[in-house]
């Protein structure tokens, strides 16, 4: 059985243990070779584990939870009521893979390989058959390198469609930058934003950031722009940036959002760090135990199932693996969902709206139904206030999600790994809620398979290289 890390799979075998439970059969990705082969996700040993059969490098096991009665029960929720084959409407717009900066980290592969720029064109043609209200999340690398981004963000702006910025933020520490951003129609930036020390910048960027920081946030600040900020946590770095990242949200309306990005083995983190990778689920439990239990991973599983409930209501694609939960903003500091809305109350009604879609009941019975509970729950709790930003949310998932046109009260909160091989799973790809279109692979609906598609093309790269000079 191969093993790359104790992080990313265990080292014992189930060959003829009756204790291991199968819960599903599927395809995934050998990491050795990076391709599809039959796989299956089991439950050994109080963990939940991908497990795959390479015909060439036999077994390996991928460590996906610790937690398997939250894992598997929201996992048969999903598939009760999610929909296949749902249209595509966000986009991942790989601009470049060049980058200022060499994080030890990059789960991009940033300046490694000779790839060119998106070209506008190719954008313009991919956008002119498409509609509108795509959410394009501008990326890279470091989009920012590009002179003309502020022109790709007035012509995706004037197609109608949501522009994100996911960055390092060098480049708009200079607020003027920024403003020629926001002026051409940009809506929010994902900020990467591993926390407050420069011990754990060093590990993660190779460089101190805490001065740049400063001016970043500042900027963001000073124009009000809707602001993501992104925690890529590293197994025993810097768990402990997660509350105080939180906290700073808290404190400051303009960010939006904090998203907990756990390391996979992408990039150039598969060289250094494959051995302290977070699996998709551990970032709550993370989470749980540094606010002392105020985040806790039972209101995040409720909560969840109310999500995946409004996604199939509206109709809107998303992945089983990206978790989300809600605080609320408060004059000092911030409280979780759980005290303004009834999630005791919500569940049992959650049950049954899953019954009723997988019997096939209509939308004109569902719809009403899950909403009109929505409402209860959060009466019960007399948040009368949140019953309208509730409303708003659900508005904003059918139609795109625009970060900036989230209310001040409300902070939201995800928990997400990055798709690698070793947990690449064809069934839950088939359902990922962002596409990607770039120069080296083309369009995918699936950033998932985009990412494998990607690993597998450097392997390939890397093999060809190796036969050149000689190297077996």
């Amino acid at each position: 059985m191969i093993l790359l890390s104790e992080s990313l799979s265990v080292t014992h075998s189930d060959d003829g243990d009756p204790k291991v439970e199968v819960l599903r059969t599927t395809r995934g990705t050998c990491p050795v070779c990076i391709e599809v082969v039959d796989a299956r996700l089991i439950i050994d040993s109080g963990q939940v584990l991908l497990e795959k059969n390479c015909p060439e490098h036999g077994k390996n096991r991928a460590l996906l939870s610790e937690s398997p009665a939250y894992f598997s029960e929201l996992l048969e929720f999903y598939h009760d009521i999610m929909p296949k084959n749902l249209p595509q409407r966000d986009f991942i717009l790989r601009l470049t893979a060049r980058c200022n900066m060499r994080c030890p980290i990059c789960l991009a592969s940033s300046d490694q390989f000779d790839e060119e720029d998106l070209p506008k064109e190719q954008l313009a043609a991919f956008l002119k058959g498409r509609g509108r209200r795509l959410k394009l999340d501008l990326m890279g690398a470091e989009p920012t390198v590009r002179d003309d981004l502020a022109e790709i963000i007035r012509m995706a702006d004037k197609g109608g469609h949501i522009t994100a910025l996911h960055t390092n933020g060098l480049q708009i520490a200079d607020p003027d930058r920024l403003k020629e951003l926001v002026d051409a129609g940009l809506k929010e930036v994902h900020l990467q934003f591993d926390g407050f020390e420069d011990e754990h910048d060093l590990v993660l960027r190779g460089r101190p950031m805490a001065k740049a920081r400063e001016k970043i946030l500042g900027s963001l600040e000073q124009h009000g722009v809707a602001t993501d900020l992104v925690v890529t946590i590293l197994r025993g770095l810097n768990e402990n940036q997660m509350e105080p990242v939180l906290a700073y949200a808290a404190e400051h309306p303009f960010v939006k959002e904090v998203f907990y990005l756990g390391c996979r083995a992408l990039g150039r983190a598969t060289e250094d760090f494959a051995d302290q990778v977070v699996a998709p689920d551990e970032l709550i439990d993370d989470l749980e135990r540094e606010t002392s239990g105020r985040i806790a991973r039972d209101d995040v599983r409720i909560f969840q199932k109310l999500y995946f409930a409004l996604l199939v209501a509206l109709r809107v694609r998303k992945c089983f693996y990206i978790h989300h939960y809600i605080v609320i903003r408060t004059k000092d500091g911030y409280r979780p969902l759980s005290q303004q809305m009834d999630l005791t109350y919500l569940e049992p009604r959650l049950e049954r709206f899953r019954r009723l879609v997988k019997r096939g009941r209509s939308r004109l019975l569902t719809v009403p139904y899950l909403l009109f509970h929505c409402g209860i729950s959060v009466l019960r709790k007399g948040g009368l206030t949140l019953l309208a930003d509730g409303v708003l949310l659900s508005v904003l998932l059918a139609l795109g999600f625009d970060l900036s046109r989230i209310k001040r009260r409300i902070i939201l909160v995800g928990f997400i790994s990055a798709c690698d091989p070793w947990i690449h799973d064809v069934e839950i790809s088939a359902n990922c809620g962002k596409g990607e279109v770039a120069t080296d692979i083309g369009v995918h609906e699936a950033g998932a398979d985009a990412n494998v598609e990607r690993e597998r093309m450097h392997l390939m790269a890397e093999k060809k290289s190796d036969r050149i000079h000689g190297i077996t």
